[in-house]
């Protein structure tokens, strides 16, 4: 069954909610990726400071023993390369009312899987490179200790040298939330406050602090703080496309392709600063989607897994509870293991809903997301 008649439903369209790009000026634009796969940044060294030395004869350098300068290169390779692709059969336009018409499904791909995906991967670059750096805390934020835990990333950042103006701190909404109620930060952040847009909930010393979903954080990210400065985000291609009645279908062929990536510059990775733990659950964005056959529903998870991890699955009349760090196997309690993203299952006719999670080469639950499931 590839489509119910238009007089079962309204005309209106029950949109899942979506979001603008948290990652809008998160990083900087200093290198010019246009025309090219790859760029590569010199970083120069500096000679090491010499006393001045009088004694030395004329044929000796009285500036000291002469080196020479070395550089190394820094290569970024764009890799991210996405698509997507549907059909929106001409008769099914017709007798939905107009719901299915095609920009609309297009800005809606946009909106629910490309911008969410991109700002996704720029913050797991931005937390992997600072973690590897060592510049992270682990310490489980309080309401009690998340304004002082800000201003110590702060002093980090100022010892190093990073820009005092144009930092943006990257807060999930749980550790928001505790910056509220602490009330030093309410003093400090009074004359900030009216910055709102992107979620921005204030300005603390120059810093603007923005509310991001868990969604599209790493799993167990409190925060990120970073400058533009320290990074950059090439945007390759943003190419999407509505094909009107392409050979052998009628109706519309959509597709879109979005080549992309992140990199931190090497001189500037101590501008970014990363406070995390192991114990939150990173929240999946999990879709059900009908399917042509009768029966059957396709299941689409966004963000994609972190390297190294699995996702397992299971349907029923109610949803289980699971916390971080849950063990749990594919094959045991009903769970079923998603070996691909956009896998179709038929679910028992008595079930309701569809539950995603996300596991760690341990087989903990580092992730999990619910839909409604939507049958064919």
């Amino acid at each position: 069954m590839a489509m119910q008649l238009a007089e079962k439903f309204s005309s209106k369209v029950d949109e899942r909610f979506e979001q603008k790009a948290y990652s809008q000026g998160v990083c900087g634009n200093a290198f010019d990726f246009d025309g090219v796969k790859t760029v590569k940044v010199y970083d120069m060294a500096i000679a090491p400071l010499q006393d001045y030395d009088r004694t030395r004869t004329i044929a000796q350098s009285r500036y000291g023993d002469v080196t020479d300068l070395q550089a190394s290169v820094q290569t970024m390779s764009v890799s991210k390369d996405k698509s997507f692709t549907f059909a929106i059969d001409r008769k099914d336009l017709i007798m939905s009312q107009a719901v299915m018409e095609a920009n609309r499904a297009l800005s809606r791909q946009i909106n629910q899987s490309i911008i969410p995906a991109y700002d996704a991967h720029v913050f797991q670059t931005l937390a992997s490179r600072a973690s590897g750096m060592g510049n992270l805390t682990t310490t489980t934020p309080t309401k009690n200790n998340a304004y002082e835990m800000f201003l110590s990333i702060q002093e980090f950042l100022g010892n190093h040298l990073a820009p005092a103006e144009g930092r943006i701190a990257i807060c999930s909404y749980r550790f928001a939330n505790l910056l509220k109620q602490d009330p030093s930060f309410v003093l400090a952040s009074e004359a900030g406050m009216q910055v709102r847009h992107n979620g921005d909930i204030g300005m603390v010393d120059g810093v603007i602090i923005r509310q991001v979903p868990s969604s599209v954080l790493p799993n167990g990210c409190a925060c990120i703080v970073t400058h533009p400065f320290a990074s950059v985000a090439p945007k390759k291609l943003e190419d999407y496309k509505i094909h009107d009645d392409p050979p052998g279908h009628s109706g519309y062929l959509v597709e879109g392709r979005f080549i992309y990536d992140c990199f931190v510059l090497d001189n500037k990775v101590n501008g970014i600063y990363y406070v995390g733990s192991s114990g939150v659950l990173r929240v999946l964005n999990v879709i059900s989607a009908p399917s042509v056959t009768t029966g059957k529903c396709t299941i689409l998870v966004s963000p994609d897994k972190d390297s190294g991890n699995t996702w397992v699955y299971k349907t029923g009349a109610s949803l289980t509870s699971v916390a971080f760090g849950d063990s749990i196997t594919a094959g045991s309690g009903g769970w079923t293991a998603m070996n691909a993203n956009g896998l179709e299952i038929t679910p028992t006719s008595s079930h309701t809903y569809v539950q995603v999670v996300e596991l760690d080469s341990e087989g903990k639950a580092v992730g999990e997301g619910r839909a409604k499931l939507n049958v064919g």
